[in-house]
């Protein structure tokens, strides 16, 4: 469609996908998305902690779990979350749940399960080592074969606070838990019991101490998966028996009235995403978002996490006694600081200082602890960007101790193509989005800047050919995936806050397909690109999709009314040279000055049109033609990433602290 028709349809499709975020806004200021996110996953292993903890007062939820296991097999005899690829993790532990609780009644559904499990890989296709031990587990509790032994958790690692909280982060309730289970059933030597005795009371502490600060309600971060895992290994241990009772209680209020148990709530990861597409589009002032201002503030946790070693100051993703994220904590404060208020408001004082207490050495962060072990829950490219946008905006300078450090970090830690990786989103487009923006707002060396270009570069290469960006991964052998909503608005803003003009033809086919895509009920189709499990477990989110989309669709449309305005201020100032010449040369003429003079010093009609912009679209961007042709896109240079990010495109970053949420 012509420029003027892709300018209308862009502000008609941030005006109705404003509109339809709103509409899932909440009595409470809460963002809430679907009223259902059922998980085969976490079914399969809040039956089996069942199964252990309660079985005979769990028995009527037990049977209708395993009815919707069982009718919710997919026909290649695996499952996953709705819009999701078949996955091995979630596979493997459905069919040792069914496998353990109704054997016969399951038995062809097993069978076809392990089929499936095998022809995805095994237990080899699963990425994460604590997941392939939990595969061994559940198979062990079922009596299914399975691949190696049973790793030992040694329970004296937590007679060490400091390490162990390194190691595992968020996990560390989960292994205390597991590690307890062990201890009750593992035959040691002298020295090994000796040991147990020693560490099964700070176990039980780091326990209870994450029970007792959600308000002991049984379960933990509201999440059914943590609280099924934690119940399962409390109940082998034979520990904490009114834990595990309680436990067990809050499992079945979990459980759906179909029989399955829901992903998680993400009352915080949806209000983010939301709030900060809608404050993009102009709806700051907005009276309806004022009691979300409260709803984030109420989020807040006012108290530490002691089991973790963390302070107070954080948010979480769900509950107001969510466990910690950095990622939402950038997030929330950033969304605060502006709205009405942000620059006083003591929860962004309080959210700031919690990110700088937990900044790792090394200058990232990481989810939860400092300094946590890398991969897992350990630092990442992405969070670290999304904190430096934070500290950005809340005023602090490119020369700030805690960016400087971070922007040095980011450059050590992008891959030789030039991409960064995310914790909770697949492929390396978010990541890589998120950093081109920290580095190009905060870069100040030759090697930032360098590192801003491989970094846009590897956007513009991995654009597909329709305006839209997916992971690159493969359906089949020479079959790219489609390109998905929210990684086209991921890469959209990335590239628009680094310098590059909305004018482009690729950023202006990334915009067209991103109005092309939107519903008829203003949102857009989610993708699998979240993940629950890093790498193992992934699920497709309404409120992710649109917040993304409406966000980088309102960021293009500030870009394109702010290059508009730069070249209307060329024009006037290019019009007013030549009236000014105008006046000269009449007054010359009218004084008798021989017509030689304007010409000798250079004032005539040829000098003022030098003077003013002749391409004012690419001038204001910084952009040339020299970029990759076969993108379609023109390069912005590589000197001139940072100082545009922040200057000529001001109005379309000024409200861009926060991104892509949401997760687990």
């Amino acid at each position: 469609m012509p420029a003027s028709a892709l300018t209308e349809s862009v502000g008609t499709a941030v005006t109705t996908g404003a509109e339809a975020l709103l509409a899932h806004r909440r009595d409470d200021g809460a963002f809430v998305f679907g009223a259902h996110h059922a998980s085969p996953l976490n079914t399969a292993g809040a039956l089996t902690a069942l199964h252990f903890a309660d079985p005979e007062g769990s028995a009527e939820t037990i049977e209708r779990g395993v009815t919707w296991l069982c009718e919710n097999q997919r026909d290649d005899g695996g499952w996953a979350m709705r819009s999701v690829p078949t996955e091995p993790l979630t596979t493997a532990l459905a069919a040792a749940a069914l496998q353990l609780l109704a054997p016969r009644r399951a038995a062809s559904a097993v069978r076809a399960a392990r089929a499936r499990f095998e022809e995805l890989g095994g237990s080899a296709a699963v990425p994460e080592p604590a997941m392939t031990a939990l595969i061994r587990q559940f198979h062990t509790f079922a009596g299914l074969p399975h691949e190696g032994a049973q790793r030992r958790l040694p329970l004296e690692l937590l007679l060490f606070p400091g390490l162990s909280r390194r190691l595992l982060s968020l996990r560390l309730p989960i292994y205390a838990s597991q590690a307890l289970a062990q201890s009750a059933h593992r035959r040691r030597g002298p020295a090994g019991r000796a040991l147990d005795r020693l560490a099964r009371p700070r176990a039980l502490a780091i326990v209870r101490d994450a029970y007792e600060r959600e308000g002991a309600t049984g379960g933990f971060s509201t999440d059914p998966w943590l609280t099924g895992l934690i119940c399962l290994g409390l109940a082998h241990s034979g520990q904490a028996p009114d834990l595990v009772s309680a436990a067990a209680r809050w499992l079945r209020s979990a459980a759906g009235p179909d029989g399955s148990w829901d992903l998680m709530p993400l009352d915080v990861t949806w209000t983010n995403f939301a709030t900060a597409a809608l404050i993009e589009a102009g709806h700051a002032d907005d009276p309806q978002l004022i009691g979300t201002r409260e709803m984030l503030h109420r989020h807040q946790q006012p108290e530490p996490f002691g089991a973790l070693g963390c302070p107070a100051g954080y948010w979480g993703f769900s509950s107001p006694r969510s466990w910690p994220m950095a990622l939402e904590t950038a997030e929330s404060s950033a969304i605060l600081l502006r709205l009405p208020g942000g620059a006083d408001d003591r929860h962004v004082r309080a959210g700031l200082a919690w990110l700088t207490a937990t900044q790792d050495a090394a200058g990232s962060w990481s989810l939860a602890v400092r300094n946590s072990k890398p991969g897992g829950f350990g630092p990442c490219p992405q969070m670290t960007a999304k904190v430096v946008g934070a500290l950005l905006d809340s005023g602090a300078g490119a020369d700030d101790p805690r960016v400087v450090r971070a922007v040095r970090w980011l450059v050590g830690r992008q891959r030789p193509d030039g991409s960064y990786e995310a914790m909770w989103y697949r492929g390396g487009t978010p990541g890589t989005a998120a950093a081109l923006e920290a580095l190009s707002r905060a870069g100040r060396t030759e090697e930032h800047h360098r590192a801003a270009a491989r970094a846009r570069d590897w956007l513009l290469r991995t654009r597909h050919p329709d305006g839209s960006w997916s992971t690159g991964e493969r359906t089949g052998p020479v079959t790219t995936r489609r390109g998905t909503v929210e990684e086209t608005a991921w890469a959209l803003r990335g590239l628009l806050a680094a310098g590059l003009s909305p004018t482009d033809p690729g950023l202006a086919a990334a915009a067209r397909w991103l109005v092309d895509a939107q519903r008829a009920d203003g949102g857009w189709t989610p993708a699998p690109v979240n993940e629950y499990i890093r790498g193992c477990a992934r699920y497709a989110d309404d409120g992710i999709a649109a917040g993304l989309a409406v966000r980088a669709l309102a960021h293009y449309r500030s870009a394109e009314a702010a290059e508009a305005a730069e070249a209307a201020e060329a024009v006037e100032a290019t019009e007013a040279m030549r009236e000014s010449g105008s006046r000269r040369e009449t007054g010359i003429r009218e004084s008798g000055t021989d017509e030689t003079g304007p010409r000798e010093t250079g004032v005539d009609e040829s000098g003022p049109r030098e003077t003013g912009p002749r391409e004012p679209s690419i001038r204001a961007s910084g952009t040339r033609e020299t970029g990759p042709r076969e993108t379609g896109m023109r390069e912005t240079s590589t000197r001139d990433i940072s100082a545009r990010a922040s200057g000529t495109r001001e109005t379309g970053t000024r409200a861009s602290g926060t991104d892509e949420g949401g997760r687990r």
